[in-house]
């Protein structure tokens, strides 16, 4: 798999459904961080009264944000906590799913679904986090009295996760003609762009625009229009030792072995043939 470079994804919708199947993945990224084993992104198209899948649990760590339509988010381990099972999700929300977090979604609305999917996992895992399952929304915005240099931030959340030592989500709001010089984190960082239009790595990103940053690349980013851009932002802090787990998860796994004798033995036989 390979390792993620920062990256931008500009995105369009509604896109079309698959009538047939009901359920139509649409891949924006797929691959790997230095502590990360992986970490994708896709947009997914799902028709009025069907699911993805049956009710499942996993070993990633999921964002879910809903961008059209209406959909149920179904929650089979709340029943037993006295907690709603049912939750609706409208445009404009979103959901975290913890890892072996059973769940799955169904389309309520005539128009299909169309929402925008993060996941994620590491071979490093913590017993102890501070993230549960979460129904956040997107329709907060920050006074222009709390914004310094053009430029303003509204916290999510932020907590630890099995995998991350930190997992921060803002909602960033930059002025016309403003914002930040070219830095690096040493983070992975994940965007959506919700209004506006901004610009960074050389390109302009309008909503739905999807902007991936890796950990140690410069970046920046300002508002080249005349409207406010706001985008929510999704901050990946591994845990140290992640690193090394990773580097441990890659010697034991007989298929990278596999390959690699495959790879050493094709090369023997090029050299029998000179």
């Amino acid at each position: 798999m390979e390792l993620l470079k920062s990256y931008i994804h500009p995105l369009a919708i509604p896109l079309p459904p698959d009538r047939e199947n009901g359920w139509k993945p649409y891949p924006i990224f797929y691959g790997r961080t230095k502590e990360l084993s992986n970490l994708s992104c896709h947009l997914s198209v799902l028709v009025q009264d069907c699911s993805p899948h049956p009710p499942h649990r996993h070993k990633h760590e999921e964002i879910l944000i809903l961008l059209d339509g209406e959909v149920d988010i179904i929650l089979p381990d709340e029943e037993t906590a006295n907690k709603e099972r049912i939750k609706r999700l409208k445009p404009g929300q979103f959901v975290y799913y913890p890892a072996n977090f059973s769940h799955t979604l169904q389309t309520v609305s005539k128009n299909p679904a169309q929402y925008l999917m993060f996941k994620w996992h590491a071979d490093f895992v913590k017993k102890n986090s501070t993230l549960s399952f979460g129904h956040f929304h997107l329709s907060h915005f920050v006074e222009d009295s709390a914004l310094k240099n053009g430029f303003g931030i509204y916290l999510i959340f932020e907590g630890s996760t099995a995998y991350l030592r930190k997992f921060q989500c803002h909602i960033s709001h930059l002025m016309p003609k403003s914002g930040y010089a070219p830095h690096s984190d040493d983070y992975e960082v994940a965007i959506l762009v919700l209004e506006g239009e901004v610009e960074t790595l050389g390109e302009r990103v309008g909503p739905y625009g999807v902007i991936f940053y890796r950990a140690g690349e410069q970046h920046g980013m300002n508002n080249p229009g005349d409207k406010l851009a706001r985008y929510i932002v999704f901050e990946f802090h591994t845990y140290p030792i992640s690193h090394f787990f990773s580097f441990l998860a890659k010697i034991k796994d007989p298929k990278r072995w596999k390959a690699k004798f495959k790879q050493i033995l094709s090369l023997f036989k090029k050299n029998l043939k000179r």
